[in-house]
């Protein structure tokens, strides 16, 4: 049942029989636009609470930016502004507001692009966080100093693509395992890559991973979903084969389209699946066995029957 409790367009919905989880919903993680200079256009974000208890949240917009460490996706910047500046473009409609439990916010997010932009790309996060709660001070306690509120945030990742000269530019650097080894004893085999982006858009790559056995008959192929890399940095990704029973020599091949003009780095790798422990096992039995037969043929006389 939905529930109006203002004039303005966001909208608090009654959600009968949430079950108390402890925590937030929030959605869409990632809201990905493409806007004319002079445009704008409103998106919705969501927020349900399954605390168990009454809560207040706040809404902040920050900056966001890449980074050259490809372990680092993405750095927030608080209340600096990013080289690809977005926040002051992006107004949520309001910036605080209580839920009870079981109750979702549907909450307008404006993004309006000046006149005066120029091409490429624009990034920034809207969080809502949990306001911090005073501590509970209990009668004739006095409220111990230096006191942490402790704060639950999450985020709506916004990229905004602004037409024009642009510049697309970006290459798979680095495919390799995870970890860094080429022997192996059991599956599963985790491969990583690394995509540097050295354009001033962000881009969407991916691609296929396939392996083949030592005797180059596929074994295995491995879909590598998109994964946003923001502009002037490095991203690192992982996909995971799942099998577990592997022996041998393999060759991995990464075919990944660099998410523009339809082009594909194609970069392979080599690696051995010895599970060295059953090995180990059935040496150990073959020697045993080995020597059981030479006891025998010392210790007893075989006759042959007349």
């Amino acid at each position: 049942m939905s529930l109006g409790t203002s004039v303005f367009a966001y909208r608090i919905e009654d959600l009968p029989g949430t079950l108390v989880e402890g925590d937030i919903v929030f959605g869409p993680g990632k809201i990905e636009l493409v806007l004319e200079p002079g445009s704008s256009t409103t998106r919705e974000i969501y927020i349900t609470n399954r605390l168990g208890r009454e809560m207040t949240f706040q809404v902040e917009v920050e900056d966001m930016t890449g980074s050259p460490d490809p372990e680092k996706t993405v750095i927030f910047l608080g209340e600096k502004r990013g080289p690809y500046t977005l926040k002051d473009w992006v107004h949520p409609e309001i910036k605080e507001f209580t839920l009870q439990h079981g109750q979702r916010m549907r909450l307008p997010v404006e993004i309006k692009i000046p006149e005066d932009a120029e091409p490429g790309g624009r990034y920034g996060v809207v969080f809502v966080a949990t306001k911090p709660e005073p501590p509970e001070v209990k009668p004739g306690e006095q409220e111990a100093a230096g006191g942490i509120a402790i704060r639950t945030r999450t985020g709506a990742l916004l990229f905004v693509r602004i037409p024009g000269e642009v510049k697309e530019e970006g290459y798979l650097k680095e495919f390799g395992l995870d970890p860094s080894k080429r022997f192996f004893e059991k599956g599963p085999i985790t491969f990583k890559f690394i995509f540097e982006n050295q354009g001033n858009v962000h881009l969407n790559p991916h691609g296929r991973v396939e392996i083949k056995n030592m005797v180059g008959k596929p074994v295995g192929e491995i879909e590598v979903a998109p994964f946003f890399t923001l502009p002037n940095s490095s991203r690192m990704h992982k996909v995971t084969w799942e099998r577990k029973k592997l022996f041998g020599k393999y060759i991995a091949t990464a075919y990944i389209n660099r998410g523009y003009d339809n082009i594909t780095d194609v970069k392979a790798i080599e690696f051995w699946v010895i599970p060295w422990k059953l090995l180990a096992i059935g040496l150990v039995g073959l020697f045993l066995l080995i020597w059981f037969v030479w006891w025998v043929a010392t210790h007893f006389e075989i006759r042959r029957k007349s």
